[in-house]
């Protein structure tokens, strides 16, 4: 039976290329989209809790990460942040959200901290940045990015960035990759914004990490009415921030299940239309019903198959290319690869099924006069 399958698919190779290729496409919407989208919100988490601090404090209508934080918070909450048991220090940052370059996606600029002052720190005293390239902020008309940003976007120092319709000089490169990938001074965002002695976000340094919880609930005793946020717990609010995704998700998985059954079922339909008097000849020499749609079917599974081994490569393929030349993070997971493999094989056996029926049930006087 394995060589009548092979043979079958080696006869009509530009079909059977075309329907490895088909299934391949539903195949790579599902691992791409999900990718995408995992990758996202997971790069967008661990940036967040890479920030330095155990606690982030926030207004009460502020994201439980920090992207969409408005810039509400007083500054002036860092002094009396300072006065809880257990922190060490604080700092102020702001956020605005832009859409990304040419308009397609977006992308945070974050407002810092770079000087020390009696109620907070620099943000690089938390955060641990570091300049690994050209210099630190020093003048209200210059800009730090991360190495991600440099490499993908081709930026060096002395390059131009256009944020809030001005010009901003790159003054250097940091590392590691923590918060937004691009920082201005805070008071230079505050008066861009008009939001003077505002921020997003104040971030709490405690004295021992591993009092963050008692530290987190003497904020709440202190200054109540606010949120609090444990850093430790910022990927978890990304991935519960998008309650629609799984069900957006369903639809994509859905979606290429129906790409790949129709796919295979014009296939197969086509293949036993073209093989009907060869059907005919195996019904007169004993063959069962059931033997024929295995045989179908085997055909079917195997061009799935296929398809999900080439999908695999073009969607490594296709993250390759976004990763090089955007900033944006593709994860592939290996749960969702074997349900992406489930699907592709499902919808070619649901799509054979009909096909394989009619191919069985064909009488074989009439197949075999069939031209």
């Amino acid at each position: 039976m394995q060589s009548l399958v092979l043979a079958n698919l080696t006869q009509r190779p530009t079909r059977t290329i075309a329907s490895i290729l088909g299934v391949a496409v539903g195949f790579v919407l599902i691992v791409m989209t999900v990718g995408l989208a995992r990758g996202i919100l997971y790069d967008a988490g661990q940036r967040e809790r890479n920030v330095g601090a155990e606690i982030l404090f926030q207004s009460p209508g502020g994201f439980g990460g920090m992207a969409t934080s408005p810039m509400t918070l007083p500054v002036a909450y860092c002094r009396l942040l300072n006065q809880v048991e257990g922190v060490q220090t604080v700092t102020p940052v702001g956020r605005f959200l832009r859409s990304g370059a040419g308009g397609i996606g977006f992308e945070v600029v974050e407002g810092i901290v770079t000087e020390p002052t009696a109620d907070y720190a620099s943000y690089a005293q938390i955060s641990g940045i570091r300049i690994v390239q050209g210099d630190e902020l020093r003048r209200d008309d210059e800009i730090l990015i991360d190495r991600q940003h440099a490499t993908t976007r081709q930026l060096a120092p002395g390059s131009i960035v256009r944020l809030f319709d001005r010009e901003f000089r790159v003054a250097g490169i940091y590392e590691p990759p923590s918060g937004a990938r691009l920082k201005i001074r805070l008071n230079v965002m505050q008066q861009l914004l008009g939001t003077p002695d505002k921020c997003s976000t104040i971030l709490v340094k405690c004295a021992n990490p591993d009092d963050q919880d008692a530290v987190a609930l003497g904020i709440n005793e202190r200054i109540p009415g606010n949120r609090v946020v444990l850093a430790r717990d910022i990927p978890n609010y990304y991935e519960n921030s998008f309650p629609g995704l799984p069900v957006f998700l369903r639809v994509v998985m859905g979606l290429a299940m129906v790409i790949s059954a129709l796919v295979i079922l014009l296939a197969m339909y086509t293949a036993v239309m073209e093989r009907t008097r060869d059907i005919g000849v195996l019904k007169s020499l004993g063959a069962s019903k059931g033997f024929i749609l295995r045989v179908i079917e085997q055909e079917a599974l195997l061009i799935s198959g296929l398809g999900a081994v080439v999908g695999f490569l073009l969607a490594l393929l296709t993250r390759f290319g976004i990763t090089t030349y955007t900033t944006l993070l593709i994860k592939f997971e290996l749960n969702w690869l074997l349900m992406a493999l489930l699907i592709a094989l499902l919808g070619g056996a649901l799509g054979a099924l009909y096909p394989a029926v009619r191919a069985a049930r064909q009488d074989p006087v009439k197949a075999l006069s069939y031209e």
